[in-house]
Order: structure tokens, then sequence, then C-alpha cells
């Protein structure tokens, strides 16, 4: 096979060139990506009770402004853009900055303003002295659509977004305002203990609302949190919900977290039942029929299958969730007598009749 000869790019040549290596598909599922990588990035700096504030305005322009974040941090990661080596860092900036037009960062970092600007392909700063009061982060900017060609900043396409990642970011507000039309809309998505509200606002959803049961898991093994939720509803449901998370990606194929999440809750089932001298007829398919689950995991250094990242595989870790919840589902059934026989009568093996004597 013939020596191929890489070509030295520098990395915003090859963010340019080459964008559906880094967020995937040129729609609105990639721009979430460049969103998303952005926020993580923002929130590694984050002070105490963070505030994002997106406004949407005509011609798919929109701000961000950010408070209650280290400034000095920012531009730590700004000047770090400024290197024209392969080496690439600070990726969610990187790719606002490239796969935007008009991109501009303003750090009020008192008593100075700092401007990173884009114009073309060129970066720059520009500094001035500051007369705000807060230290705030402002990023501007404007859709490319020589890249993104057939996209809109749709607001309510985007706002279901928003609310999953302050689901997913307790400590996080994040207030969205649409100015791209007369009618103006403002949502604010704050949730203090995060995905647990979620699982409140799916129990809500349930045509006859109400759960038997209810476990909320929280813990940290081998420096991962684990947030789980865990509900029975009173009668079917609409439509069974298990919806899990590692760091901000919902994997949506299952794998580790998901497996280990259903396998502790079944050993527990099958444990309790077998105290009561029970048979049961319980697995993975039976257990999630009146089963609603939201779960997150964050840490660092998730192995996902595939090429997609909606996959988690971590053997070690689905073995520490299904301890963990086993463990956490059996306390819970010994401590509520009622729900322990309601979920042995929901799984027990009923004797079959000969209707024919």
């Amino acid at each position: 096979m013939e020596e191929q000869t890489i070509r030295p790019y520098k990395w915003r040549d090859h963010i340019r060139s080459r964008p559906a290596m880094y967020i995937g598909q040129l729609n609105f599922y990639g721009y979430k990506q460049i969103v998303e990588y952005l926020f993580e990035e923002i929130l590694e700096d984050a002070l105490e009770n963070p505030v994002f504030e997106i406004t949407f305005l005509p011609e798919n322009s929109f701000t961000i402004q950010i408070t209650n974040t280290d400034t000095k941090k920012m531009l730590i990661r700004l000047k770090k853009l400024q290197k024209t080596d392969d080496q690439l860092s600070n990726l969610g900036l990187a790719l606002f900055i490239v796969l935007n037009a008009n991109a501009t960062i303003t750090v009020h970092d008192l008593p100075s303003i700092v401007i990173f600007h884009k114009q073309d392909n060129s970066f720059g700063f520009a500094a001035s002295t500051s007369q705000e009061t807060e230290k705030s982060i402002i990023l501007t900017a404007k859709l490319d659509q020589e890249i993104f060609t057939d996209l809109e900043l749709v607001y309510d396409q985007i706002n279901p977004f928003l609310r999953q990642f302050a689901y997913l970011n307790p400590s996080l507000k994040i207030i969205s305002t649409d100015k791209t039309t007369e009618e103006l809309q403002r949502n604010v998505f704050y949730y203090p203990k995060g995905i647990f509200q979620q699982l409140d606002y799916y129990i809500s959803q349930q045509a006859y609302g109400g759960t038997f049961m209810r476990v909320d898991i929280e813990a940290e093994i081998n420096e991962y949190f684990y947030k789980i939720g865990i509900s029975y509803s009173n009668i079917w449901p609409d439509k069974s919900v298990i919806k899990t998370y590692a760091g901000n990606i919902e994997t949506y194929l299952g794998g580790s977290y998901k497996d280990g999440i259903l396998e502790g809750l079944i050993l527990a089932i099958r444990k309790i039942a077998e105290k009561e001298n029970a048979t049961i007829l319980i697995n993975k398919k039976l257990a999630k029929e009146q089963l609603i689950i939201i779960a997150a995991v964050s840490g660092a250094d998730f192995i996902f299958k595939g090429s997609i990242r909606r996959e988690l595989g971590m053997p070690k870790l689905k073995k520490d969730v299904k301890k963990l919840v086993y463990e956490e589902t059996t306390n819970y059934f010994n401590s509520n007598p009622e729900v322990k026989e309601k979920i042995i009568h929901l799984f027990k093996k009923w004797p079959e009749y000969d209707f024919e004597n």
C-alpha cells in the first residue's frame, strides 16, 4: 500500500474544510452539537449559579450573555485559540467561532473589556476601559449559511434542547428570549433538583397520573456521580419512558447504564418475591411496561459504542450501577411493605385456568 502524506492543516482551516467530522450532520442536529460543546466548556469555568441568557434575533443572529463565570479563564481559553499549530484545544469555542459568521466574544473582565472577534478567517483582540458593574461574557454570532445552507434557527425547535441541558445541569439557569418576531417569547429553564424534576414531569403527563413507587437515587462510585429516578405507574401508562444520559449525551441506544439499572431493579424484585415465597414472571420487556426511568451519570472518560456516541459500553460501570440499584430498591421495598406487595402482584405468575372443566 502506498504511503500517504497528510497535509498539516491549521485547526481553524481543518474545522472549516471538514465540519461534519466535528459535529456530524450539517443541520439542526449538528448545530446543537456546537452549542452543547460550547456550553460544556463554559460550565467548566462557572462560579456558583451560572446564568446563560440567550436572545434570538432576526436573520439567524443571536447573543448569549454569561454571568457567574470566571472571566480570567475565558481569556486564557481565547489566547490559546490564537495558536496556529495542529494542537486543538477548547473545541467548543473553536467550533462557535469558525462555524458561525460574525462571531464576537466580549469579556467584561473588570476594569477592562476584552473583545475577541472574527473577521473572515482571521482572529484578533481589542480592548477598552470597562464601564460595566458586573463581570460577564457576551457571545454574538450569525448562522453561517455557507455551511448550514438550509438551516433556520427556529425558537421552538431550540428550546427543548435548552430545557434538557438545564435538567442535566441543576446549578444552571437558562433564559431564552425570542425577538425574531413582534410576538415576544421568553422561557426560563431552571431545575435545582435536575432530572428528578424531569421525572416529575413525565409522571404528570400520564393520562391517569400518579405512581405507586418512586425511588430517587444519588450516589458517587469510582468518580462517577449517579442520579437515577425510578417510578412505576398506578395503571398502564400511555407510554413507558426510559431515558439515560452520560454527561449531556442521551444514550438512547441503551448500553451499560440502562442495562445496569434494569438488571439491578429486576434482581431486587426477584429477591423480594423469593422471600415472600411468591412466583413471579419478570424480564426486561415485562419490567418496562409500567416503568418510567430518568437517569444521568456525570464523570470523565465515557466509552461509547459506535460512531454516533449514543450507546455506552462500560462493563465496570454497568456492574456498579446494577449493585447500586439493587441495594437501593431493596431497601426501599423493605421500608415500604405496601409497595412491595403491589410490585409482587404486578409480576405474579397466575395459574393457568382449564376452561374445559
